[in-house]
């Protein structure tokens, strides 16, 4: 009887001794959930405001949450006195050789959040990245997905989007049409010319008038006054308002007499003497 009191009594003073640890170690696991809660949640949040796969945006939050648990748990075994040390270096080796084997798709995956947060691009947008021209199908957290002019699927890794020259022709509300060079004939009236031009985009409502369209000489080539012709558009615009121009002009020129030449080039013939005369 004696020796089941003492037993019992080292156990309580075990209990009584430890019970600090234990309350320590609850409150630490009560407050690390309540924090992964609300990291979760806040991650939750950012994925419903983008388009991204619901595939990858699951296997996120999943990764996220097993890290943090790992955390958690080494803090609370580390608070029971147990050595972490070689847990924590396994953990750290891994990291590395985990690191090393994804080091490209970590790279696009950190890619994406750059572009998520930066938005240089979104749904819907016509871009130039690395000389490939397209339209935005999908922005992904790996890659990006592209419809080029001719209707191609076109995938590109984030991290060649992101380190590369990107260039958004439908970022902004309006453009400028800067490619539209017309030649007229150097015996043509070139005033005259400039008028026929300014009439025909006054005439288009689709063209803006502020700022106002500019038809100026832009040079003088080998067979042809160059006329460069800048109206400035809605975005939405720019091409129909291009080819109509370029439709107009050439039917207007042709019923006012202004000639768009053809490339010339003058040939000089020089007569060798005859060696074979006296």
């Amino acid at each position: 009887m004696a020796f089941m009191q003492d037993l019992w009594g080292k156990f309580v003073e075990k209990i009584v001794a430890s019970s600090s640890k234990i309350i320590a170690i609850v409150i630490i696991l009560v407050i690390g959930y309540i924090i992964i809660k609300i990291i979760t949640k806040i991650v939750a949040k950012f994925f419903d405001k983008v388009d991204f796969d619901r595939g990858v945006e699951t296997f996120i939050e999943n990764a996220i949450k097993v890290v943090l648990w790992v955390i958690l748990l080494i803090i609370a075994l580390s608070n029971l006195g147990v050595n972490v040390t070689g847990l924590l270096a396994g953990l750290g080796i891994l990291g590395i050789i985990v690191g090393f084997a994804l080091q490209d798709t970590l790279g696009n995956l950190a890619s994406g959040v750059f572009i998520i947060l930066n938005k240089p691009f979104k749904v819907g947008d016509w871009i130039n990245v690395g000389s490939i021209v397209g339209m935005v199908e999908k922005v992904g957290i790996a890659a990006c997905e592209l419809n080029s002019p001719d209707n191609i699927k076109i995938t590109i890794p984030n991290k060649k989007i992101w380190g590369d020259i990107i260039q958004n022709y439908t970022g902004n509300p309006t453009r400028k049409i800067f490619n539209l060079d017309v030649g007229i004939s150097y015996d043509s009236d070139i005033d005259k010319a400039i008028k026929i031009v300014n009439n025909i985009l006054k005439n288009d409502s689709r063209v803006l008038k502020d700022p106002q369209p500019e038809v100026v000489v832009k040079s003088l080539a080998d067979s042809s006054v160059v006329l460069a012709i800048r109206p400035a558009v809605n975005t939405k615009d720019y091409w129909p308002v291009y080819f109509d121009a370029i439709k107009a002009i050439k039917q207007q020129f042709d019923k006012n007499g202004i000639k768009i030449p053809f490339p010339q080039r003058d040939i000089w013939i020089k007569e060798m003497p005859n060696s074979n005369k006296h």
